[in-house]
């Protein structure tokens, strides 16, 4: 596929997309790929998924082709399997009333692309293009695309009514393509804000979760005019943020009306998302940076999370990248400190801790990384598996009895590891444990 701005893709999903579009028109049908995939090939990005728009009905799809998959039977969408791609496929449509700011209440299908781009979202959005590269674009959205513009198809209001996540998506296509919310669309944003309330918490998730590997400065400017921050993290309320990053703003009595208030909350976000965009697109990590610029506590951290359907591992993640950003200076820690902080934290949060703290030092210029990366090579342990001595060598070795008797022990074998890391091996544990469980059977209720 060339022409028209388009960069030749070659990878499978491409050539199965053109087969699909050449098997539909040798049966006589109109075929093109649509949406995100046109606007990724004419931005000379290569696209994630290619999604095919044809009249063709779906039992026309079925009969054509050999393998499918009713993936969407009811609103048009026929998953064709194609050299060893999936590529889904779904018949032009219209769509009648939304009554939940969510879903249509019918799905007419029709024989015409531009009614079936005129019901997409945004103009970049809404084109089309076929198998030899000739460009569809009824609602201009090249241009916009080219102007670094998001603009509604059609009414904005209605396609806000429509769907209420949209006002979700246009924020991330324009922190995504570093574009501006044309006036019109945003001013209609303003006025639905109120209707993401109706959204699942999980597509409200899907989209917060690609901001965060967008431009974060971007993404929060948007959410906090347009009223949809508090939204999307309720649990973020103005006395849950700390004040140390507020601005004295015409003096200390003004500064002290200002805390607390929903605009700090909102300035805070700004700062917090200026923070977080110098950071590698690492979601988890950008998170934390949030988080730890607003100042929020980690029960708040946990609630706001699990709120917005994260992932229990996404949580846990953020979370331990939390508690391991150290209230000391890493520049002044020993070698025995920087060992036991490797060894409590783990070596992806501490890495991402360091990160965030080293972003924070305007004088660190890589200082803290190199430590970092000087204790990582030299960490003895990182877990209690690491040691040269296990829980079947104390019981075989030195008869101590199962229990828990043999987990305290390890645990001040680790303990003693950390502090002398040579002494790592078979001969000295084993000599330390054997001092350990005699003051043990000599009566202290310790080892």
């Amino acid at each position: 596929m060339a022409g028209n701005g388009s960069r030749r893709v070659t990878d499978s999903r491409f050539d199965a997309a053109l087969q699909v579009l050449a098997e539909l028109e040798r049966a006589g049908y109109q075929a093109y790929l649509v949406g995100g995939c046109v606007r990724d090939m004419l931005l000379g990005k290569r696209p994630e998924d290619y999604d095919v728009a044809t009249d063709a009905l779906p039992d026309e799809v079925q009969n054509l082709f050999p393998r499918t998959v009713p993936t969407g039977i009811r609103h048009g969408t026929v998953s064709v399997l194609i050299g060893g791609e999936r590529i889904e496929v779904t018949t032009f449509r219209t769509e009648g009333a939304y009554l939940d700011a969510r879903r249509p209440s019918e799905v007419r299908f029709v024989r015409s692309l531009e009614q079936d781009l005129a019901r997409r979202d945004f103009t970049v959005n809404a084109m089309a293009m076929d198998r030899r590269g000739h460009l569809q674009d009824p609602f201009d959205g090249r241009r916009d695309l080219r102007e670094k513009r998001i603009r509604a198809v059609g009414e904005a209001d209605e396609r806000f009514r429509e769907d209420a996540l949209r006002m979700l998506r246009a924020i991330r296509f324009a922190a995504a393509l570093r574009a501006q919310i044309e006036e019109r669309t945003w001013q209609a944003i303003r006025r639905h804000a109120g209707l993401m309330t109706e959204i699942a918490r999980e597509r409200i998730r899907d989209e917060w979760n690609k901001m965060l590997r967008a431009d974060l400065s971007i993404s929060i400017n948007y959410l906090a005019a347009s009223g949809l921050l508090p939204i999307v993290f309720p649990d973020i309320s103005p006395r849950k943020v700390k004040a140390s990053f507020a601005p004295h703003q015409g003096g200390e009595a003004a500064r002290s009306r200002y805390v607390g208030t929903q605009d700090f909350v909102a300035e805070r976000w700004r700062q917090a998302a200026d923070f977080a965009n110098r950071l590698p697109d690492k979601s988890d990590l950008r998170q934390a940076a949030l988080f730890w610029q607003l100042g929020v506590d980690e029960a708040t951290v946990q609630a706001s999370l699990r709120r917005l359907r994260q992932p229990n591992s996404f949580v846990r993640s953020v979370a331990a990248i939390l508690r391991a950003i150290p209230d000391s200076d890493p520049l002044t820690w020993t070698a025995e400190t920087w060992r036991g902080y490797l060894y409590r934290h783990g070596k992806q949060a501490a890495i991402d801790a360091m990160r965030i703290l080293g972003e924070a030092s305007e004088a660190d210029n890589g200082k803290i990384g190199r430590l970092l990366d000087k204790a990582i090579e030299r960490q003895p342990i990182w877990s209690v598996r690491d040691l040269a001595v296990d829980g079947q060598d104390l019981i075989r070795e030195l008869q101590i009895p199962p229990g828990p008797l043999v987990g305290q022990i390890l645990t001040e074998l680790t303990e003693w590891t950390l502090q002398h890391p040579a002494c790592n091996n078979r001969q000295h544990l084993l000599a330390a444990a054997r001092v350990l469980y005699q003051h043990w059977k000599n009566g202290s209720q310790k080892v």
